[in-house]
């Protein structure tokens, strides 16, 4: 069984590497439209911002829906502004990270 495997990945191995053999030249197209760096950055950071928005807006939702529950009790009011404070903060690393970026991109793009 050993061997017969044996002779199988070698007699692949043989043509596959007549088959390189035979090709003239191999053309490796690039999947991505990013050019540079910081293109490649940017398109991550767009991708994550489609992600985190809708999450940072079910989180102040969900925070509003907490304080209209807690029907006056001082512990879920305290937990409702703390879901409130931690996806407002989430919202302004978002967008701060999006504005970081254009700047370094901007700085960058004029040296």
């Amino acid at each position: 069984m050993l061997t017969h495997l044996t002779r199988t990945i070698a007699t692949l191995c043989i043509v596959g590497a007549a088959r390189v053999a035979m090709a003239e030249t191999a053309v490796l197209k690039n999947p991505l439209k990013a050019t540079s760096v910081t293109d490649l950055l940017v398109d991550i950071l767009e991708i994550l911002l489609v992600f985190a928005v809708p999450v940072i807006v079910f989180f102040i939702i969900y925070s509003g829906f907490l304080f209209v529950t807690a029907a006056g009790d001082t512990n879920k009011i305290t937990t409702a502004r703390v879901a409130l404070t931690w996806a407002v903060i989430g919202g302004v690393i978002v967008i701060g990270a999006r504005a970081i970026t254009t700047v370094i991109e901007n700085t960058v793009g004029n040296l």
